[in-house]
């Protein structure tokens, strides 16, 4: 109930801060626990970013400041042609405000996980719902895991499939292993031997993210978070 209170605080603060404070808006290219080469930015034509590595062990990718929504939408629009479909615009004013009454992310009362808390030593590739194909910042990561495993011979690599909460539990853990498949035959491709990687099948279970809210009954399952269920839908890479 504190949270709500703060969030709807914090709601028309921002209405009354928007009057004299510049907006800023910022284009987040993408986020990935391990740090990208600059290679992977200049064979796309980005040419200027920014990396910042926040206290989970993330990095995070932007393209700049932008004083309009309009002028961030066009840079948008340009990241995703150029190979970061999952480029975002970040309202700077919002997040300083809502920063400043220490609100969470919350939309209606629900908390949201904006990125979850991973260990930096694995490598994570997400996938759109119901799918099992590799886009291009997954397979950007596979090339930098495929580098490591061809500099020390002797590691095994595991992967792990997931899914999110939707659908059937025997059917999302054949989508987990189509995952899993999709990842393995790219680093086969690329000339890893298959018998140094191990596949492992988990469908929706560990998620990393709440799939719903919990409404205290027996299923556990209350109003659905497509926000959190993104962070679910994605293959674990672990080096060992």
């Amino acid at each position: 109930m504190l949270s709500v209170r703060r969030s709807t605080a914090a709601f028309f603060l921002l209405l009354s801060l928007y009057s004299v404070q510049a907006q800023s808006f910022r284009v987040q290219l993408a986020a990935y626990s391990q740090r990208l080469p600059e290679e992977i930015f200049k064979e796309r034509g980005i040419e200027t970013y920014s990396e910042r590595v926040d206290i989970s062990g993330i990095y995070w990718y932007s393209a700049g400041n932008y004083d309009t929504r309009e002028a961030a939408e066009a840079v948008q629009q340009d990241a995703i042609n150029k190979g970061f479909p999952n480029a975002l615009i970040f309202d700077e004013a919002a997040m300083r405000v809502l920063s400043e009454v220490d609100c969470p992310y919350i939309h209606d009362g629900v908390v949201f996980v904006e990125a979850p808390t991973r260990d930096p030593s694995k490598y994570v590739i997400y996938f759109d719902f119901a799918q099992s194909g590799l886009d291009a910042e997954s397979k950007a990561v596979l090339d930098e895991v495929y580098q490591t495993m061809v500099k020390t011979p002797a590691l095994v690599l595991k992967i792990q499939g997931f899914t999110d909460g939707v659908g059937d539990g025997q059917a999302n853990l054949k989508l987990a292993g189509g995952r899993s498949r999709s990842a393995r035959d790219y680093l086969i491709y690329k000339g890893l031997r298959a018998d140094r990687m191990v596949m492992e099948v988990f469908g929706e279970a560990e998620p990393a993210a709440p799939n719903a809210e919990d409404d205290g009954s027996v299923s556990g399952k209350g109003r659905d978070l497509p926000e959190n269920r993104k962070w679910n839908r994605r293959v674990t890479l672990i080096v060992q």
